[in-house]
């Protein structure tokens, strides 16, 4: 056990009485002299001004050992009670200054452990805090918090990006005042309803738009069953419904469209094998069709093939440096037998005679060759098609315009989904597959390039590729 310093409540007894045996003494001394006849007069008063002066002297040192020992015993309680109302306050960070082992020690002592405990109960709480507070903001999904009366009580960033609302017109109000969907109040319902998880996939419209979301709806019941409240999480699920459709549209259109030469082919054999083969115009006229549906399954299938390699995770360009103005001159020189077939003026023209850019030429012809073709196939007889190569400082500009049919507004932002036909009965004809222009974006992107489409309807279009220069 800890010893206590008694040293000097013990000196200043000692003294004390010591002091108390001086002055008994000296008063028996004066009253003993004082009824002594013996003793003069002058004697008498001088031994009355020695004690008094003795006893003056003793009841200033007794207040001054008084007021040391109160000092001594009540400031360390003082400067502890100083710190438990500053901890009182919230400020952990109080400490007491005392350096002694008796009972005041001992108190100060602890009340600084109980001070570096409440400050790193707080350190780790506000650690948790903000690790949670972190967690709640940056989930990646919308997340509400309801009471077991209604009222919202939390909301995190998700929730509010999603839904574009203001924190303080849904902080502390009843959710069904607030929530406009009737299908998430519903929801909201059925688990305070039943105090079971509810999941639910939710269309809802937000502003000029609808989105799909995946909904989790979950009780919050603490310990001995006590109701907590609501729970709900949003998981935006729209882009996974797009791709769902898409590969359903996908699915559907490339059934469609092998379908069409594949039933063509089969109905002109059985045709022919039932007797139409004897009659020599029949079958040249037959066997022509089949070869000509034959080379658009074909087209149709390598297209496919085409496009599921450049949507390939590992697909690569082989990027080197190459000359736009030298590309485009051999695709016009190779596409210009087609134009003349239809009496179609091809030109092309350059404000340089040398354009410089790092790509894939390979692919890059397979651009131009495809925009040109539409171009061409797009255009009536006696038409015209203007192919221009312009340098626009960082970017260089293709534009592939045309006299044709054009396209109506609607239809732009659609014409590069694959199989998506602004005519379709024009496009089987002229051998197009549908999957043209899905190619020439992803190749574009692929070489961090734009393309823009502008176009009227029965004035004719333009496509406009954007690609970067040559940095060397």
């Amino acid at each position: 056990m800890t010893k206590f310093r008694t040293k000097p409540l013990i000196t200043l007894i000692t003294l004390i009485i010591i002091v108390l045996i001086g002055i008994g003494i000296l008063f028996g001394q004066l009253v003993q002299s004082y009824f002594l006849e013996s003793l003069v007069e002058s004697q008498k008063v001088k031994i009355l001004w020695i004690l008094s002066i003795s006893l003056g002297i003793t009841i200033i040192v007794i207040i001054l050992l008084v007021i040391r020992m109160a000092a001594m015993y009540t400031k360390p309680i003082k400067a502890a009670t100083d710190v438990a109302i500053e901890l009182a306050k919230g400020n952990y960070r109080a400490r007491t200054k005392i350096d002694r082992l008796d009972e005041a020690g001992m108190l100060g002592t602890a009340i600084n452990r109980l001070a570096e405990n409440l400050q790193e109960l707080v350190k780790v709480q506000e650690m948790q805090q903000d690790r949670l507070s972190a967690l709640i903001e940056n989930m990646g999904a919308g997340l509400i918090l309801i009471d077991s009366r209604g009222y919202i009580k939390l909301i995190n960033r998700g929730y509010i990006d999603i839904f574009q609302v203001n924190p303080k017109d849904y902080l502390d109000k009843l959710y069904y005042e607030v929530i406009d969907q009737e299908e998430l109040r519903q929801l909201i319902a059925d688990v305070f309803r039943t105090e079971q998880k509810v999941r639910k996939q939710l269309l809802i419209p937000l502003r000029i738009e609808r989105r799909f979301f995946d909904v989790y709806g979950v009780p919050i019941i603490g310990s001995n069953h006590v109701w907590k409240g609501v729970l709900l999480v949003f998981h935006d699920i729209t882009e996974l419904k797009k791709l769902e459709q898409t590969r359903k549209d996908f699915v559907a259109n490339v059934s469609h469209e092998l379908k069409t030469p594949v039933t063509s082919i089969k109905g002109f054999a059985e045709t022919l094998m039932d007797g139409a083969m004897n009659n020599p115009e029949t079958l040249e006229a037959f066997l022509s069709i089949i070869l000509k549906e034959s080379e658009r399954l074909q087209s149709l299938i390598e297209d496919l093939l085409e496009l599921s390699k450049i949507e390939q995770q590992g697909f690569r360009l082989n990027l080197k440096q190459l000359d736009v103005n030298k590309l485009l001159k051999d695709v016009i020189t190779l596409l210009n037998g087609k134009a003349q077939a239809k009496n179609i003026h091809l030109d092309f023209t350059s404000d340089s005679k040398q354009l410089m850019i790092k790509g894939d030429i390979d692919r890059l012809k397979q651009v131009f060759i495809n925009l040109i073709s539409n171009a061409i196939n797009y255009t009536p007889d006696g038409g015209d098609v203007k192919v221009v190569l312009t340098d626009g400082g960082e970017n260089i500009t293709v534009h592939v315009k045309d006299s044709g049919v054009g396209i109506k507004q609607d239809e732009i932002p659609r014409i590069f989904e694959r199989f998506y036909r602004v005519d379709r009965a024009r496009s089987r004809n002229s051998g197009g597959t549908g999957l043209g222009l899905a190619i020439v974006k992803h190749l574009v992107e692929a070489h961090q390039g734009n393309i823009i489409v502008r176009s009227e309807l029965g004035k004719g279009s333009e496509f406009i590729l954007e690609l970067k220069k040559s940095s060397e």
